[in-house]
């Protein structure tokens, strides 16, 4: 993935009252760290920042006084409703740096199971990886159409990508197929208005049974 450039600005004032206004000016707090050098208050454009984060980019150029920054995402911290950025960690990496980084799954096809009615179900949509910080792949897209009901991929049945060793847990499940259901249930469904035999009444006795046919004669 290309690298893309982020400008950010330095921040003259901390604390919560600043960056609340910051916010409301559309901008992002954040803070650049590593590689045991000086460490950077900044603010970002919410925008392009946001912009950033949905494209999955995770190594960028951070400007920082006309000065680039080699930088990755480390932590978002998000509201509540996760509608809004509320401050951003970057951390220094240098170009041949392992990195530790979280990348989302995609899948392509679609089982047969799924296009006769059962459910395509997506237990963990990222895994964790360890790569080369100029390797990160976009994503990792998995083959899934092969599937059939009651099938599932594993993250040990991924095929491997060359200089990506996958953290996660490998018997975690990315992927299953749960077969179509209800259909027995609505072929044993009763029809409307049809009668419906009186249920056994478990523990009623031959005696009442006679008293009650002695009631309806009379």
């Amino acid at each position: 993935m290309e690298m893309l450039t982020l400008k950010a600005e330095p921040r003259e004032a901390m604390g919560t009252a600043s960056s609340r206004r910051l916010r409301r000016e559309g901008k992002v707090p954040c803070v650049l760290y590593g590689h045991n050098q000086e460490v950077f208050e900044l603010s970002v454009a919410a925008d392009a920042l946001n912009a950033l984060l949905a494209a999955g980019h995770h190594v960028i150029a951070l400007d920082v006084n006309g000065k680039p920054e080699r930088a990755m995402v480390k932590a978002v911290q998000a509201n509540t409703w996760d509608t809004e950025t509320l401050h951003v960690d970057f951390v220094r990496v240098g170009l041949h740096e392992t990195v530790h980084v979280s990348v989302e799954v995609t899948s392509h096809g679609t089982p047969k199971a799924v296009l006769a009615g059962g459910i395509l179900e997506q237990p963990l949509h990222a895994l964790e990886i360890e790569c080369d910080a100029a390797a990160i792949p976009d994503d990792i897209r998995v083959e899934i159409g092969h599937l059939e009901a009651s099938e599932m991929i594993h993250v040990r049945d991924i095929p491997p990508i060359e200089g990506v060793a996958f953290v996660t847990d490998p018997n975690a499940v990315v992927f299953i197929v749960h077969e179509r259901r209800g259909a027995e249930e609505e072929e044993e469904a009763p029809v409307e208005g049809e009668a419906q035999a009186e249920p056994e009444v478990i523990g009623r006795s031959a005696k009442a049974d006679d008293e009650a046919s002695s009631q309806e004669d009379a």
